[in-house]
């Protein structure tokens, strides 16, 4: 049986967001399923690779970024309006991605989808536990939100997403989005269509 496509991401990412458009369509198209994995990209970028400050700030790449972006969008024909990423904190809707994965990933990645979008097309900033809930009572009114709300907050949420980012890290990731199937890595939404060729033409 063929093996799934990991799909690693952080709602803070405007690339992720691209990749989250597209990644589920490629897996069908393949006859391959994907797992979203949600990390915390900030903590890896600096306890792993020593970056203190977001990429739209660094020198010289921050430019290049701040132009990159909006140009990608429009490549892959996707609205973008964006909030303000220094003043989103995607934490707890990480959170919440995986306290739902626990026991429906298809709704997991269904949130996952409004967050991006919720964000990256909207401009709203869901950082709270209200926020992540309004978010997902329509996707599921039998949920018990107030319970959900709680968990975020938790010792076992930010446990759950510290296990999620190491294991991010154990697997080689470095950059949100990636995309890992059989063996390879693909970093980028840019990538999307290596990994496409990849897919069509087989293994090496």
């Amino acid at each position: 049986m063929p093996t799934s496509i990991d799909f690693y991401f952080d709602f803070i990412s405007p690339y992720g967001y691209f990749a989250a458009e597209r990644i589920d369509a490629l897996g069908v198209r393949h006859g391959r399923s994907v797992r979203w994995r949600a990390f915390n990209m900030r903590s890896v970028n600096f306890h792993h690779l020593g970056v203190d400050k977001p990429l739209f700030q660094a020198p010289l790449k921050g430019p290049y970024f701040q132009q990159d972006v909006p140009r990608t969008a429009r490549w892959f024909g996707l609205p973008y309006a964006p909030g303000s990423v220094l003043d989103f904190n995607p934490l707890a809707a990480m959170r919440a991605f995986w306290w739902l994965c626990e026991s429906d990933a298809a709704l997991a990645t269904s949130f996952a989808k409004a967050v991006f979008r919720t964000f990256f097309v909207e401009g709203q900033e869901p950082n709270t536990p209200d926020a992540v809930a309004a978010i997902v009572a329509p996707m599921a009114p039998h949920l018990d939100l107030d319970t959900l709300r709680a968990h975020l907050d938790s010792p076992a949420a930010r446990d759950r997403l510290k296990l999620e980012t190491q294991a991010a890290v154990d697997a080689g990731v470095w950059g949100t989005p990636t995309f890992i199937v059989d063996g390879q890595m693909f970093w980028g939404a840019d990538r999307l269509a290596m990994l496409d060729d990849w897919l069509t033409r087989g293994g090496w």
